[in-house]
This record gives structure tokens, C-alpha cells and sequence, in this order.
């Protein structure tokens, strides 16, 4: 299988640096050109399937993006951030609530994220074994299936990888590698 990760294009709250797991936050005109750009490098390849995280950023991209219907997956969503949500990361320990090791006092555990990812990897390299996916999802959780993929940092810090808005990675995936 061939995965493709994308985040979502430009949102109000990304202009502002504030952090925005579960709440809705719409896409800026930029985000909306951004979604369209990828719609252009991706138009050649043919998704067997495209899924969105339900969250209005997400689905707004997907909807640009997408050459065949969108399915809505809960698995994709953000991460809740808790107590966080809507503060700068300066404002908060983003670094130890991305930290693999740490234990959260807010918000989604790591562990229950990564539990999600496992079980969404697991079931696309079931139905789709040899075709091209389109995931389209949030920072957090591109992040989680990047480091879910290539393992965990010896130090635990997931923070290192930074997702711009509208990027996206791509992965070869075969039911060997399956966890």
C-alpha cells in the first residue's frame, strides 16, 4: 500500500500560533489555495480510497483535494489537547505532552493516540493491500503515524517533526510490516 498523509491547509488559528486539537477552526483563503496546490501534484495518482478526519479542516481539504468520495473516519481526528486548547505552545509543556515517555495531566494520552493509529494502519493494510490511500488528517496525528511507521525516538520527543499545513508524506506500507 502506498499512504499518503496530508495535513490540512491554513487555519485561523495557525495564523495566530495557538493550538486547536478537537475544536472546529475553519480554513483561511491561504488554506483553501494551499488544498488546491495539492490537488494539482496529486491529480495523477489513483486513491483506491480517500479519508478524512471529520473535523471541518480536514473535510474542507479533503473536499479539494479528493477525485473520488470522501470517508469519514474518527480515528483521524486531533488529538484533544485538554487544557491546552487555544494557548500558545510557548505557554504550555508542548514539548513534554509530545513526549512518548512522560505521562499527560491533560488532554489525550500519546499511547491512546497511537492505539488509534495501530488500529487504522492495521485495518487499510487489510482492504487496501497494493493501492494508493489518501489520509487527510491534522499535525498530531500525521505526526503520530510518521513515528508510528519509523519507530520512536530513543529520547521520546515526537516534537522534532514539524508537518506544515497542507504537506504531506508518503509511505510504502506492505502487510509485512504489519505490527
Amino acid at each position: 500500500m502506498k499512504l499518503y498523509v496530508l495535513r490540512h491547509g491554513e487555519t485561523e488559528t495557525n495564523i495566530l500560533k495557538l493550538i486547536c486539537g478537537k475544536s472546529e477552526c475553519n480554513l483561511t483563503r491561504t488554506g483553501m489555495d494551499q488544498a488546491r496546490e495539492v490537488k494539482q501534484k496529486l491529480k495523477d495518482v489513483d486513491f483506491k480510497a480517500i479519508f478524512s478526519s471529520p473535523l471541518t479542516r480536514a473535510r474542507i481539504t479533503a473536499s479539494i483535494v479528493a477525485n473520488k468520495p470522501i470517508k469519514i473516519d474518527k480515528r483521524l481526528t486531533e488529538r484533544d489537547y485538554g487544557d491546552y486548547e487555544f494557548k500558545k505552545k510557548t505557554e504550555v509543556d508542548y514539548q513534554g505532552f509530545w513526549n512518548y515517555a512522560k505521562r499527560q495531566t491533560t488532554g489525550e494520552k500519546l499511547k491512546d493516540l497511537m492505539n488509534r493509529i495501530d488500529s487504522l494502519i492495521k485495518e487499510l493494510l487489510e482492504k487496501y493491500p497494493s493501492s494508493n490511500v489518501l489520509l487527510v488528517t491534522h499535525s498530531g496525528v500525521a505526526r503520530g503515524i510518521h513515528y508510528y511507521l519509523t519507530g520512536i525516538p530513543k529520547d521520546n520527543d515526537l516534537t522534532k517533526l514539524a508537518i506544515p499545513n497542507c504537506s504531506y508524506r508518503v509511505y510504502e506500507l506492505s502487510k509485512e510490516d504489519e505490527r
